[in-house]
């Protein structure tokens, strides 16, 4: 990864942006914290102190604790607009005691018998916390918010039970699609239920012709803990719609209805003018016709993790062939089983993403801020002690001192790059570029 090399050209039809935030329970506290330090750049530098995430980004991808957060970000908020990023994370301050409720156990025999408790609560079915809190608190502030009435597109994943299928829920096909179209309280509840946590969700919504459709849905981490790929490929899709429309008619429809409805979506304005940019493809001798350019080269993608444990050799083959059922779904006050179908998705998709912007040539597209430094309590997805909740916030801003590191295909351990600069430098140039877009397609719209 070389910084010196400049990013793309910004002008209109030219570069989409994309915001992905990885789930995490508690410890979205990280990612809420580097956000405050992006959105007061966009602030200072866009001298618009109401500024938003949601006015720079395409779209905002989350799961778990990542979709409660883009729905934060995006979602009009009872006539105030969305949440900032300081108020997300004084929300996970103010709130995580009473979503994921600590036990008051104090001496030896207090912690031996609430350790028994939770074992058995497992063993005897149903999650650990009944969720009501935070459902009530979701309902709250979102109410009757749709999916496809966000500020920006967002993408929130979600794994169906009963259809044994990840299921996204996105902004550009709920206005098209009407059972995707969901309450995105719905959607949030879904998407934070994670398995032996809290409660799956079901909830009904209907097509075009007012059948029901119904979704069974536990966490999106169970597909997709890491979203950034899951955003990619929503993009990709609709830049393969236009482009094979674009065949036929060189002014595409790009909604159902009339075409001028597409100018209400920047978003849909820069994916057609990026697609009519194109150069014709190329058909070689023996007629096969070459393939359209990657979209990679065209898409800035900010991904956010909530931090993975320190790589501390906690487990080995031997201890995991001595466990039965319970020890894989607790242990030592984590769940080993979750923990691994977690952070494997989180580091594979990191590794996917990472070779696919450089195999294009485009590497500097892909900013990563991640951490796998996290011991003890940190590396909890449900510890809501106050202690524990400065020090994530803590971990953030140390985060954001630190070098901008990539993640070692081979060992999983991140490492910074050789000349790269903080992740705080990278973040302000960053928002240097996506200020800069903003104006363009705002006078491109005039």
């Amino acid at each position: 990864m070389d910084f010196s090399v400049p990013l793309p050209p910004m002008q209109q039809g030219r570069v989409l942006t994309v915001l992905s935030i990885d789930g995490g329970g508690i410890r979205g506290l990280i990612p809420a914290t580097i956000l405050e330090r992006l959105e007061a750049e966009l602030q200072e530098k866009d001298k618009r102190p109401d500024a938003r995430i949601s006015d720079y980004f395409d779209v905002i991808a989350g799961t778990s604790t990542g979709g409660l957060i883009t729905a934060m970000l995006s979602a009009p908020i009872k006539d105030k607009g969305p949440f900032t990023a300081k108020e997300i994370t004084q929300f996970y301050y103010d709130n995580g005691p009473d979503i994921f409720p600590q036990a008051q156990a104090e001496g030896w025999i207090s912690s031996m018998w609430q350790t028994t408790k939770d074992v058995l609560k497992k063993a005897w079915g149903g999650p650990k916390y009944d969720g009501k809190f935070l459902h009530d608190k979701i309902e709250e502030i979102i109410d009757e918010v749709r999916v496809a009435d966000t500020l920006s597109n967002i993408v929130v994943t979600a794994f169906d039970v009963k259809r044994q299928h990840p299921i996204r829920f996105n902004t550009l096909e709920a206005e098209r699609e009407p059972y995707k179209n969901a309450r995105l309280a719905d959607v949030c509840i879904a998407t934070s239920a994670a398995p032996t946590y809290l409660p799956a969700h079901s909830f009904k919504t209907q097509d075009s012709d007012g059948n029901p459709y119904e979704y069974e849905l536990v966490d999106g981490g169970v597909a997709a803990n890491n979203p950034t790929m899951v955003a990619m490929s929503i993009l990709t899709k609709e830049m393969l719609c236009l482009r094979r429309q674009l065949k036929d008619d060189r002014s595409p429809k790009l909604v159902e209805g009339d075409p001028e409805e597409a100018r209400n979506n920047p978003t849909m304005d820069a994916m057609a003018a990026l697609v009519t940019m194109e150069k014709p493809h190329v058909t070689w001798n023996n007629g096969v016709e070459a393939p359209p350019p990657p979209v990679y080269k065209n898409i800035l993608v900010l991904s956010i993790g909530t931090g993975t444990p320190k790589q501390e050799h906690k487990y080995t083959a031997e201890d995991c062939n001595k466990w039965n059922i319970i020890n894989w779904l607790t242990k030592d006050g984590f769940n080993p089983l979750i923990d691994f179908f977690s952070n494997a998705s989180v580091h594979m998709v990191d590794i996917e993403a990472q070779v696919l912007f450089e195999a294009f040539g485009c590497e500097n597209n892909y900013l990563r801020i991640q951490t796998d430094k996290l011991t003890g309590e940190t590396a909890s997805v449900d510890c809501t002690t106050k202690k524990n909740m400065d020090t994530l916030i803590e971990i953030g801003k140390k985060l954001l001192k630190e070098p901008v590191a990539k993640v070692n295909v081979d060992t999983g351990a991140y490492e910074p790059v050789p000349g790269g600069p903080t992740n705080e430098k990278a973040l302000e140039k960053l928002a240097r570029k996506l200020i800069e877009e903003r104006r363009l397609r705002q006078t491109a719209r005039k």
